[in-house]
């Protein structure tokens, strides 16, 4: 079980979807498998969430569409994030707990992570630019290092739970190949106090199996520096793979 969670939250990093200033129409609905549930809303809002990893890391995101300046849409999207519950779950004294249980390092604290990003898009036909600049605060947030997961996606996420703050820039690309194929890709920087810069890379195709049903696949490339490489930096590459559908 815990070993499910984990990897459902080192999935969703990979496919986090919607870096796209216009919101869904209300009532439209947006789903995946690795990709949270996304509920187009009145008043051109947007919430979503994962609805599994809700289960044990209870997460939300709204965003708001604020119109259009310079011929680029805008929109700002918040986010809440609640990890105690899931690194609770992850230590253990038994087999199969990932994190430390010594009574040096203590338990897992509250933790609340609040984020806020802007995102500007701009179409050019059936090509869309996305820029996007976010601050992530942890209010409070001692988390001992040794709890946070030394992998590649995950460990630059859970620093924040140490440091208190962190901040990311991106940018996203879309466009049609041809009727059928579109593709998706990106580049993103996280930063952390006191940590390298963290780099992330994704490029996705998109098949529509029908109105309803898309099948996606691609890879991302990540870069850091981890407490396990020992002060090098090192890529990592993940390939990519997702069902996803809407519906109204």
């Amino acid at each position: 079980m815990k070993i499910t969670f984990l990897t459902l939250f080192i999935l969703s990093q990979l496919l986090i979807g919607r870096d796209f200033a216009y919101p869904l129409s209300e009532g439209q609905r947006s789903n995946g498998v690795f990709q949270p549930k996304i509920y187009g809303l009145k008043n051109e809002f947007e919430i979503s969430t994962h609805p599994i990893l809700f289960l044990i890391k209870p997460n939300v995101k709204v965003k708001k569409y604020l119109g259009e300046n310079y011929g680029m849409g805008m929109a700002v999207r918040t986010s809440l994030d609640y990890p105690t519950p899931l690194l609770k779950l992850l230590q253990r004294k038994k087999i199969g707990g990932m994190l430390a249980d010594d009574p040096a390092v203590g338990k897992v604290p509250f933790l609340l992570l609040l984020s806020c990003e802007i995102l500007a898009t701009k179409k050019l036909g059936d090509k869309h630019f996305t820029g996007k600049v976010g601050l992530s605060l942890c209010p409070g947030c001692e988390l001992d290092e040794r709890h946070i997961i030394d992998l590649p996606l995950a460990y630059p996420r859970m620093a924040v739970y140490h440091s208190g703050i962190g901040t990311n820039f991106g940018v996203d690309y879309d466009f049609s190949i041809n009727e059928k194929l579109k593709l998706k890709t990106d580049l993103d920087l996280l930063i952390i106090p006191n940590k390298t810069l963290f780099t992330e890379h994704k490029l996705l195709v998109t098949y529509p199996l029908s109105e309803k049903y898309n099948l996606s696949a691609g890879y991302k490339f990540v870069n850091g520096v981890y407490p396990f490489s020992q002060g090098d930096s090192r890529w990592d590459f993940y390939p990519l793979f997702d069902l996803s559908w809407q519906w109204e």
